[in-house]
């Protein structure tokens, strides 16, 4: 059974593994992890950093959202 659980970091897929009388185990990983993934990309532009992005170290979008 899998429910879905409201956190401080939004939505969380739970998924319940046993439960043994009063007491229930339950998973909250992705269900993904510990899957080997392959992925096929295409890089369709490249450009030069922002002055913002060297100092800061990471990737900014258009609205200055870091990532």
């Amino acid at each position: 059974m899998q429910f879905n659980m409201h956190t401080d970091d939004g939505h969380m897929l739970i998924t319940v593994i046993a439960v043994e009388g009063d007491q229930v185990t339950v998973d909250g990983n992705h269900p993904l992890a510990g899957e080997t993934l392959t992925f096929d990309v295409e890089v369709l532009d490249i450009r030069e950093p922002t002055e913002e992005e060297l100092e800061h170290g990471h990737v900014h979008d258009d609205a200055g959202h870091h990532h």
